[in-house]
């Protein structure tokens, strides 16, 4: 048996190897440096980190807190508005703007007044970059929080996707999770009040691996989906944190949960690859806004703005003020005060690897650039290993994951992003 063969074996029933990477923040340790990420790169990305929710689902891996009264919010705004203008201060005179997203928390959960200041700060923003062709910003919300005014700022400062978080339609497993439940007929009545006022696509959020799901909770979403026929579909797999442990499913109910969504799916006239988490009505289209199009497909720099945002340039990868906490303060100055990692080539190859294990390939050419050698060779023994056991396969520069390697995505996915033993 290999020392590739061994490793895999060992991972096979680890939770901790999905796409989270590092798998503890002290892996990198040793990298860590104090100031600011360098971004030297000709295009980037925004994200944009509201962590307002109305309610708190026990579910979210993600920093957030119950939404403040409007002068927090505003608060919040302000400090936002400061660092992204202190960013664009040095870096704007030789970037394009890839994408910008909006997420959270629930961006929408702000009141009406802060969120047109929000919509307003995007606009401003965009205004100041090139924009590439495929620009596509997106932003997030809930059937709760979809409001008309919200809907008018968002359409007049010229963003066209919606990414709405259904979870699931089974009523008893998300409030196990303490997260409310909307009826199929509201929903479809939001649907089409989104799309009369100018919204061209709309994503639904589905999550699998989620405890007291059954074959009929899933059958149950899937005709929901039928109903609502967004035109996109984002599957998320429960992951295992590697700060906040939670039950989890087996294995191999993860795989039967994400194979019957993913039959019926394309059934229902989607478009997407085995292991990809991403569906789409349009062919040409991965399913997700051109800030995650670019960061799986490539491993574009992007800039996180707000609490705990992470950021990564071809330098390394950084986190704001706030990392896994959800007792954090509004009063900061600044959320960039977070943590710094200039990152070694084989460290970005690896979060590349994590990142792209979402879109169920990567790009060995990609693969190659980021580390500065050829990826075929630096991963030899790890390339045939997956092509003997049929876990992958090769389909002109990327390496796609097969039924069987996505049964054990986590241990076949980090031979490449994990460091060997």
């Amino acid at each position: 048996m290999s020392e590739v063969e061994q490793i895999w074996k060992k991972r096979l029933h680890n939770p901790l190897f999905n796409t989270s990477y590092p798998l503890h923040p002290t892996d990198w340790k040793k990298y860590r440096i104090a100031g600011e990420l360098p971004f030297t790169d000709s295009c980037c990305a925004f994200y944009v980190h509201i962590p307002f929710c109305a309610q708190l689902c026990s579910f979210c891996e993600y920093t957030r807190k119950r939404i403040p009264e409007e002068g927090e919010q505003i608060k919040y705004l302000y400090t936002l508005d400061k660092d992204i203008k202190a960013f664009i201060s040095k870096h704007n005179d030789h970037q394009q703007l890839y994408g910008f997203d909006v997420g959270g928390g629930t961006p929408m959960a702000l009141s009406d007044h802060v969120f047109t200041l929000l919509m307003n700060l995007f606009a401003r923003t965009k205004e100041r970059f090139r924009l590439c062709d495929d620009f596509e910003p997106s932003i997030e919300g809930t059937f709760q929080s979809v409001t008309e005014h919200k809907l008018k700022e968002i359409v007049h400062s010229g963003i066209r996707r919606i990414s709405l978080g259904l979870q699931t339609s089974d009523r008893a497993v998300l409030r196990s999770y303490k997260r409310n439940d909307v009826a199929i007929e509201t929903m479809k009545e939001k649907m089409e009040f989104i799309r009369s006022c100018g919204v061209e696509k709309i994503n639904l959020d589905l999550m699998y691996g989620l405890n007291g799901q059954s074959e009929g909770s899933i059958d149950f979403d899937l005709s929901t989906i039928a109903t609502l026929s967004p035109d996109q579909v984002t599957l998320y797999e429960l992951r295992t944190n590697m700060l906040r442990q939670k039950p989890r499913v087996s294995l191999d109910k993860n795989f039967f949960s994400y194979s019957r969504y993913y039959e019926k799916l394309i059934e229902l006239g989607y478009f997407s690859q085995f292991g990809q988490n991403t569906f789409s009505k349009y062919k040409e289209d991965l399913g997700c806004s051109s800030y995650l199009r670019h960061r799986m497909l490539s491993a574009s720099s992007y800039k996180g703005f707000g609490i705990a945002a992470q950021s990564m340039s071809s330098m390394g990868i950084s986190y704001n003020f706030g990392k896994n906490s959800d007792n954090f303060s509004l009063d900061e100055v600044s959320y960039e005060k977070g943590e710094t990692y200039l990152l070694p080539p084989k460290e970005l190859a690896a979060k590349y690897i994590s990142i792209a294990a979402y879109c169920g390939s990567f790009s060995l050419s990609r693969l190659s650039e980021i580390l500065g050698c050829d990826a075929e060779e630096y991963f030899y023994h790890q390339i045939r290993f997956v092509l003997n056991r049929h876990l992958m396969e090769q389909r002109g520069d990327k390496l796609c994951i097969t039924r069987e390697g996505f049964r054990y995505y986590g241990a076949t996915f980090s031979l490449f992003s994990s460091p060997l033993p």
